[in-house]
């Protein structure tokens, strides 16, 4: 039996480039199982504890109820609540069984909530002297650069050894690190762009930019590459 590498996103629209950067790092179809909200499988938290690998996609706003606040009248939130509680049951099963979570903008807010951290709501009015996190143009324009220490992590350690440029689509971010989270890159301002968790042998790594609309670049698609290693593919 093939393995199963579980992709959980906001609809099977927008889950078309997720689903092309696995392809392009080397998975097959067939092992490629879309989670949405339009049609959500039952037993989600066993299909987290027995996928391969698990990959949360870019999306809306998580309930700020999640990681103990009320919505802020100015924070523009857009929300999806049934996503929240799919996301929050397939961690719960990869969690328990150890399973490698790749984690993508929405994705790394996610984990880290889920992990008993909290969010900025809104960059542009909770952060003074932010970058353009949300710029208009292509997908894969670039926005900013993130810089960071990897501190020994070698998947850090391909973030860090210089500026890197990245792309951006996010008004929210990690504002306190939930348990084991720990930045490994920020952007200028200071805000988290990539962090691991550090917690035994659980393989969790997340970005706050777009890399699944960057895989020509060879260190982009890397990071999805080391994603399907860590799920089996070695």
């Amino acid at each position: 039996m093939s393995r199963r590498l579980v992709v959980c996103c906001e609809s099977r629209r927008k889950a078309g480039p997720y689903l092309e950067a696995m392809r392009v790092a080397g998975a097959a179809d067939d092992e490629l199982v879309l989670v949405t909200p339009e049609q959500p499988p039952g037993e989600l938290e066993r299909l987290g504890a027995e996928t391969a690998g698990l990959l949360l996609c870019g999306g809306p706003d998580m309930e700020p109820w999640r990681y103990g606040e009320e919505p802020r009248a100015d924070a523009n939130l857009s929300l999806m609540p049934d996503l929240d509680e799919i996301e929050w049951r397939l961690l719960t099963g990869a969690a328990a069984a150890r399973r490698p979570v790749w984690a993508v903008c929405r994705g790394l807010q996610t984990v880290n909530v889920f992990l008993g951290g909290t969010l900025w709501q809104d960059i542009p009015s909770q952060v003074a002297g932010a970058l353009d996190h949300d710029p208009e143009g292509p997908h894969s324009a670039i926005a900013h650069r993130v810089s960071g220490e990897s501190n020994g992590d070698p998947w850090a350690a391909l973030l860090t050894a210089d500026p890197l440029p990245v792309n951006s689509r996010h008004h929210q971010a990690i504002r306190r690190p939930g348990r084991g989270v720990r930045a490994v890159a920020c952007s200028d301002d200071g805000l988290v762009e990539a962090a691991v968790v550090e917690d035994g042998d659980w393989w969790v790594k997340g970005v706050q930019w777009h890399p699944e609309n960057l895989v020509d670049v060879p260190l982009q698609r890397r990071l999805w590459r080391l994603f399907l290693e860590a799920a089996g593919d070695g």
